[in-house]
């Protein structure tokens, strides 16, 4: 009996271990394909719903994912590119103005205001020195964009291979994405209940995410560019499309932009529109604070300075698809710790 127990155990590690070791080298092998199957999982997410109106309308999976795949196609991606090209001509103009020299060309006058204060005998050496940086400043973010820009933007064969494998993967998880889930519910040991809870955990912070990110983004970004280019700001849209980007970065967002604009202007001597920038910035970032909150609601249930450091987080260990990876991460461990809470409360209350 003693002999058949230890086989048993025995044969119980061996089969685990081979399980992990397989798993991990399975894992292995796909992972340059990750990030096309993490976004296609988020796409098919945010439109599941559509697709599961033409399934109960058509009747035929393989027609509704196809139909609703032509949908993302050009809801999505259709505009990104359209805009994609905007911002690269917009860049090149940008480049060729500072280039020229046509940009910041002098700060006579900018400092007038100082003159007659103690810091005057600071002004001289402002005046005759902060063309100088502020143009080259101005160049190096231009340039830095240009090129990025540019290169996220070129038709490579990676990108057009990697965008296949997500399109083909989005066909398959909305055709298939139940009895994928249903699969992978009966082989996890955890209970159809707290594995619910997961996926919806999973979807909720995904869509929360996103929403809240989009939006307020969005809003942020196009009154950003329209506040830069009333001010003769150049580069409106380049500027409106970074705040869109860094307004998924939780209360700090636009303001990385519109503040160091502002007081550039006020600088320069372009005292009213400085205070504009200001007045509309101080709007732009209250957008944030007014309707962040209750796009995402109670679904992700985090505290901000966890949504923000989860979120910078994210984008520093896994690129711009850290944004959703990280808060995602957190809101799955905040789910697991529920789980243990729960499963183990007499333990946890006895101690």
């Amino acid at each position: 009996m003693p002999n058949k127990v230890n086989f048993n155990t025995m044969r119980s590690v061996f089969f685990f271990t081979l399980i992990i070791i397989l798993g991990v080298g399975t894992l292995y092998i796909i992972m340059p394909f990750i990030y096309p199957i993490f976004w296609a999982a988020v796409i098919a997410v945010l439109f599941y719903p559509l697709y599961a109106r033409i399934q109960k309308w058509l009747k035929l999976p393989r027609v509704s994912s196809m139909i609703t795949l032509t949908f993302v196609v050009i809801v999505i991606f259709l505009p990104l590119t359209l805009l994609s090209i905007l911002l690269v001509n917009e860049s090149v103009e940008l480049y060729v103005q500072v280039s020229n020299g046509n940009y910041l060309t002098s700060v006579e006058g900018a400092t007038v205001w100082l003159d007659n204060t103690p810091l005057a005998p600071y002004v001289e050496k402002v005046k005759t020195e902060w063309t100088g940086y502020a143009t080259s400043a101005t160049k190096a973010i231009s340039i830095f964009l240009f090129q990025n820009v540019k290169s996220l933007t070129e038709v490579s064969l990676k990108f057009v291979f990697m965008l296949f494998i997500m399109f083909y993967t989005l066909y398959y998880f909305f055709k298939d994405g139940p009895n994928m889930l249903k699969a992978l519910m009966r082989l996890s040991p955890l209970g159809d209940k707290y594995e619910v809870m997961l996926y919806q955990k999973f979807t909720s912070t995904t869509r929360a995410t996103l929403k809240s990110t989009f939006i307020v983004g969005g809003i942020q970004g196009i009154l950003g560019g329209i506040m830069f280019w009333i001010a003769g700001i150049q580069g409106a849209l380049i500027w409106g499309l970074i705040m869109v980007a860094l307004s998924i970065i939780p209360a700090v967002g636009s303001v990385i932009v519109w503040l160091p604009a502002a007081i550039i202007m006020l600088s320069l001597g372009h005292i009213g529109a400085g205070i504009f920038i200001l007045i509309g910035g101080t709007v732009i970032s209250f957008i944030d604070n007014l309707m962040r909150p209750p796009l995402i609601g109670k679904d992700i249930q985090m505290h901000p300075l966890i949504v923000l450091f989860t979120t910078l987080g994210g984008l520093m260990m896994f690129g711009i698809s850290g944004f959703v990876i990280g808060p995602i991460i957190a809101a799955l461990f905040m789910a697991i710790m529920s789980i243990y809470n729960h499963y183990y409360r007499n333990e946890l209350e006895n101690n």
